[in-house]
């Protein structure tokens, strides 16, 4: 677990509110979105790859890891953002996976996100193989995460064990298109096939002090459904969502905004809070209701989300 976190309520201070996936074989592509707005751009090796372009997009993704690293690394130093620089490799346990990490390792990306995660044993050896890959490249140990992606029957019930099954593993993200293809669920604008399973991978990652991330929004001409979409992620405990074009960072970046009301709202009551003096515990009248620690600890969550965008 990472420093900023703590377990079951801090978030990581890392923005991760647009996870944009790039084919890995569109250097050009790559090249523009890590110039963009996006929090996460990630370099798609898996579903956006054909069998016989495997090779290519390794190649292509390794040049682009290259080519930003040095922007990367000084921006950070000077406390600046660029987006972090993420690969989506193949499912672990399938012969791609390792030649996927061995080709991109050595770009020193910040993340990488592994698809169909349903075996936290997978993980495991997934965390021992980039700890060899470090030190054999001269990168501190740790250093390159895991955001593992939720997208089967398998992997739902087996999310709690996933969040926990390595350090690196800094965020969950929940596939709901891969998962209603699993259990044979026919998609529906309101969701309600995947509820359950998407409330379970964001209450499993809150558990262990991982951000979730929500699925993909498949029409990109449609603003308003994606919007409205992003709000109820946001309801659900989501702090950001995956998506396929760059049209798709502002409207996601807006719905997870906190209102200027909310806000507002929060401070009021967070100063309030200060002058009691009641400090962790307690109860505290406030506009006429009696606020206790949850829905305190819900306007410190609001503010330090509203600080981390200004």
């Amino acid at each position: 677990m990472k420093e900023d976190q703590a377990e079951g309520t801090a978030l990581p201070l890392r923005l991760r509110r647009t996870m944009l996936y790039t084919p890995g074989t569109r250097g050009d592509r790559l090249t523009k979105a890590f110039a963009g707005a996006a929090d996460m751009v990630v370099a798609d090796l898996e579903d956006a790859v054909a069998p016989d372009d495997k090779e290519q997009a390794r190649e292509t993704v390794r040049a682009w890891l290259d080519d930003t690293a040095e922007e990367s690394a000084k921006a950070h130093g000077a406390g600046k953002r660029t987006p972090e620089r993420c690969v989506r490799i193949n499912p672990w346990g399938t012969p791609l996976a390792r030649p996927d990490l061995a080709a991109v390792v050595p770009g020193r990306p910040d993340t990488v996100v592994v698809p169909k995660a349903e075996r936290w044993t997978d993980l495991v050896v997934l965390d021992l193989t980039l700890e060899r890959m470090e030190r054999q490249n001269g990168i501190e140990v740790g250093t390159i995460e895991l955001v593992a992606i939720i997208e089967s029957a398998a992997g739902v019930l087996a999310a709690e064990r996933l969040s926990r099954a390595t350090s690196r593993v800094t965020a969950l993200a929940f596939g709901a298109e891969d998962l209603a293809a699993d259990i044979g669920a026919v998609r529906s604008a309101g969701n309600m096939e995947v509820w359950y399973a998407r409330s379970h991978v964001a209450i499993c990652a809150a558990r262990a002090g991982l951000q979730a991330i929500d699925q993909v929004y498949v029409d990109i001409k449609d603003t308003e459904g994606l919007a409205r979409e992003t709000e109820e992620a946001r309801a659900l405990g989501y702090r950001g969502k995956m998506i396929i074009h760059p049209a798709q960072v502002a409207p996601v970046h807006d719905a997870f905004r906190p209102k200027e009301e909310e806000v507002a709202e929060a401070r009021r009551l967070l100063a309030v809070v200060e002058s009691s003096g009641i400090g962790a515990g307690g109860v505290v009248a406030f506009e006429g209701r009696m606020v206790d620690r949850p829905l305190i600890e819900q306007a410190r969550r609001t503010v330090r989300s509203a600080d981390s965008v200004r």
